[in-house]
């Protein structure tokens, strides 16, 4: 991730946001601790692969008339800190805003795997998720192989790992994503 300058003052959510209506569309920024940091851009597989699982979360949606909507990818504020994530997909109820470039509660998040994300990046990410009330899972998708990782949480906040093997059940929105789907029309279908 890039930083656009250091910030001193760290700058706010209502500033971040102010700085994203400026920035050309495509590109992904995230806050932490007050600096905006841009993304790389992501991969024809990684798009590849979340919009299969946007498609699946919405065919699932309309079949069922379900509550939530999928979307992404969004920016998620992180109480309490100069800082959002901005998950690839993610759920949450509908309350018929279509305004927002924020989703301040979202039930479920997926990231699809870049070659970029370290251990490390991935562990301040979960920590970010986990400081969120409203996750009840993530969902970390590889693009490098099939591989999916289910960070669910648990009684006492943080979060419960499982390894899924050919279907990711999410209980809490009532779905399950299977692998066919997940990376359908990729190299690794």
């Amino acid at each position: 991730m890039r930083a656009a300058e250091t910030r001193d003052p760290p700058m706010s959510l209502d500033g971040f946001l102010a700085f994203l209506e400026d920035r050309p569309k495509g590109e992904r920024w995230e806050l932490d601790d007050g600096v905006p940091l841009m993304g790389p851009q992501p991969t024809r597989r990684h798009d590849w692969i979340q919009v299969n699982i946007l498609e699946g979360l919405r065919q699932h949606r309309r079949r069922h008339a379900s509550p939530w909507r999928p979307s992404g990818p969004s920016q998620v504020p992180v109480p309490g800190a100069a800082r959002t994530v901005a998950p690839d997909v993610l759920v949450a109820v509908d309350d018929g805003r279509d305004d927002l470039c924020i989703t301040p509660a979202p039930l479920v998040v997926f990231e699809v795997l870049s070659p970029s994300d370290r251990p490390r990046r991935r562990a301040s990410k979960l920590a970010a998720y986990a400081a969120v009330p409203s996750i009840q899972s993530v969902v970390l998708v590889r693009q490098d192989r099939r591989s999916v990782t289910l960070h669910r949480r648990s009684t006492d906040g943080g979060f419960s790992v499982m390894t899924c093997t050919e279907t990711v059940d999410m209980p809490e929105i009532g779905v399950t994503l299977s692998f066919e789907t997940i990376y359908d029309d990729t190299p690794l279908a």
